[in-house]
């Protein structure tokens, strides 16, 4: 039978190295076990609720997932994060629900708010052995459409170039999620040229 110990450096072991408070918890395992780990230098506190193994990696954008876990990466972070920006962002970009306290983030991140289809164009990508919750890339070109986002053209511009040119675009799919978000006659402005 697995000791506390071995369990959590199981859990660990199958995140990159990483450990949160909430995965001991779930796994019904004290948090004193945790201390003394910290304490034996088994495990390193990096911030508040995450610890990592001798061997762990810790992403900058893992650590925001795991701080604002019910945001998505979005905007010209998700861009960045699914190779069609070379910029990586100075302030990360997540999307969260209406209702989400945003005072906690300033300075950290960017919050956008939105009161509807949170969900839409939502997925998970694998980024240096992390996995993060992001907007697929059709919601995100979408997004910086918004006439109340402040989009940054110096890179919208190259992305959706990129996009078009990319074997894996999904015209349909990019379309749909623009004329669901009224947002069509905008995209065709920009993409016309290009297809």
């Amino acid at each position: 039978m697995m000791t506390n110990k071995e369990k959590i450096l199981e859990i660990a072991k199958k995140n990159n190295g990483i450990i949160l408070t909430n995965q001991v918890t779930e796994a019904k395992i004290p948090r004193a076990v945790l201390i003394n780990m910290v304490n034996e230098e088994i495990l390193f506190p990096v911030q508040r609720g995450i610890y990592v193994t001798d061997e762990g990696y810790i992403d900058d954008f893992y650590l925001l997932q795991a701080r604002f876990p019910k945001g998505i990466f979005s905007h010209e972070t998700a861009l960045y994060l699914q190779g069609y920006s070379d910029r990586a962002p100075i302030l990360p970009t997540m999307t969260f629900k209406y209702g989400t306290s945003t005072s906690r983030m300033k300075g950290e991140i960017r919050p956008v708010i939105v009161s509807s289809n949170f969900e839409l164009g939502r997925i998970e990508i694998e980024k240096n052995g992390s996995k993060l919750i992001i907007y697929d890339v059709e919601r995100t070109l979408v997004d910086l459409l918004k006439p109340r986002y402040d989009t940054d053209f110096e890179q919208f511009i190259p992305a959706i170039k990129r996009y078009t040119a990319s074997k894996d675009k999904d015209i349909n799919k990019l379309f749909k999620y623009a004329q669901h978000f009224g947002l069509e006659v905008e995209l065709q402005k920009y993409i016309g040229g290009l297809l």
